[in-house]
């Protein structure tokens, strides 16, 4: 039966902010967006997709089948649009395509014929959530998800030994220290965009309900002892407070400090590159972890080992962590994982390259420029919430890269937040009143009409 996402009616005034923001700092986009109704149809379903996504563990291969019926049928529900939609994010489309074809040398084709199949299947979801027509509904959808998330995983969650030194960390649901503190601040980011959204429309209980989530996720972050996820938080949260406060500067001022930051990123990896032992040894230190990093150093050595012998295909989406596959079951056991599934280099771009070779990283590489790129180039000319809010989540996972997987990953919510902020782009603006050309409708019906309603 295919899910119905048209908006629940709702009492006169429901989701309006009783007090409206000052209209001059307010893009058009903006008050749309502060005005639309919290309970709606896509507020559901991204609720049931990051649901899904979070406790697919719990789920098994039902969560899997679930997460691929809710899409279809949330695409079925909009297939009018789904066109527009899938043509406006041509750029995400050669990677999954690219993971796809790499069938053609995988060592196990069927293998990699089913992993990229769910990753394009992953993805596809990614641009129905970015094109929603409801954004702050979808968006108190995911938030709903990871808050109902973090509450399970403290209170029924296990605590893991870290390292030989007696500590010990929140582990979650899944035995996993660094998923569970990647969860928890994935939705402390989500949280904190959404208080200061209940700030400004003085909602005191959707102030209440965030204000609680954030010191739940903040204090899961902290238990589970995850160094890069906290230091990503951080500079997250940053760039979201400072995106927001220069949505009163000039378009000249954004646009220089978003190339100065352009630059000052750039630095930082090429900087990584050559420093990257040094680098790593002071921030472990400054974290008190040991100079492995928790063991990553020898994975991405070995990494290296692996890129060399498949430099520009690699071995084939999906193909190389296999059972039987010698190489794979050496890094099991060096990292004492019982199950021999579900592991990683611990960094996106060894990763992609030991996947799909330099060939998949400059395809990938395309897609992160483009997406950025456009992401950045809207903030810099309408600076609406929902701009700065996108571009704190790619800071964060961004910043994520060097030390996790991210993005690659099929069913998995950082996958989908990658790929959506990627797709997402603001609503055509109009002034309010305004009609559509020849057609005596208001502005309002031109602006649903663009979001695929």
């Amino acid at each position: 039966m295919p899910i119905n996402s048209a908006a629940i009616e709702l009492p006169a005034g429901f989701g309006a902010p009783p007090h409206e923001p000052s209209a001059a700092r307010l893009d058009a986009s903006d008050r749309a967006f502060l005005s639309e109704p919290i309970v709606h149809g896509d507020g559901l379903v991204s609720f049931a997709l990051f649901s899904l996504m979070l406790f697919i563990l719990q789920f098994g291969s039902y969560g899997a089948a679930l997460f691929c019926a809710v899409t279809l049928a949330y695409g079925a529900a909009r297939w009018r649009a789904l066109p527009g939609v899938i043509a406006r994010s041509w750029y995400l489309l050669p990677f999954p395509a690219f993971a796809l074809f790499s069938v053609l040398w995988s060592a196990v084709p069927a293998e990699t014929l089913k992993h990229a199949g769910e990753y394009a299947f992953t993805i596809f979801a990614a641009l129905l959530i970015a094109s929603a027509r409801n954004r702050k509904s979808s968006l108190w959808g995911i938030f709903a998800a990871f808050f109902l998330y973090t509450a399970v995983s403290v209170a029924f969650g296990n605590m893991v030994d870290v390292g030989d030194y007696g500590a010990r960390a929140l582990s979650g649901l899944n035995d996993s220290k660094n998923e569970e503190a990647d969860m928890a601040v994935t939705g402390l980011v989500i949280s904190t965009f959404l208080l200061v959204v209940g700030l400004r429309t003085r909602r005191a209980w959707q102030c209440v309900v965030t204000a609680a989530a954030a010191a739940l996720q903040a204090y899961v972050g902290l238990k589970a002892l995850s160094a890069g996820a906290v230091a990503g938080a951080a500079s997250a949260l940053l760039v979201l407070f400072v995106l927001l406060a220069l949505r009163s500067a000039g378009e000249a001022i954004r646009r220089t400090l978003m190339a100065s930051a352009g630059l000052f990123a750039v630095a930082i990896v090429a900087l990584f590159q050559v420093l990257s032992n040094s680098m790593l040894q002071s921030i472990a230190g400054m974290f008190g972890k040991d100079a492995t990093l928790t063991g990553r150093t020898y994975l991405w050595f070995r990494a290296r080992e692996l890129i060399a012998e498949s430099p520009l295909l690699g071995a084939g989406y999906g193909a190389f962590w296999q059972q039987g596959n010698l190489d794979a079951e050496g890094l099991w056991q060096f990292a004492r994982i019982t199950s021999r599934q579900g592991f990683n280099f611990h960094n996106t771009f060894y990763d992609i390259l030991v996947s799909l070779g330099w060939i998949g990283a400059i395809v990938l590489g395309f897609t992160f420029f483009f997406g950025l790129g456009r992401l950045c180039l809207t903030y810099i000319r309408r600076p609406t919430l929902t701009a700065g809010f996108w571009l704190s989540m790619a800071a964060y996972l961004f910043i994520r890269m060097p030390t996790e997987c991210v993005g690659l990953n099929e069913f998995y919510f950082s996958t989908v937040l990658l790929f959506a902020l990627l797709s997402w782009r603001e609503p055509v603006a109009h002034t309010a009143g305004s009609r559509v050309r020849g057609s005596g409708a208001p502005a309002a019906a031109r602006y649903g009409a663009r979001q695929g309603r």
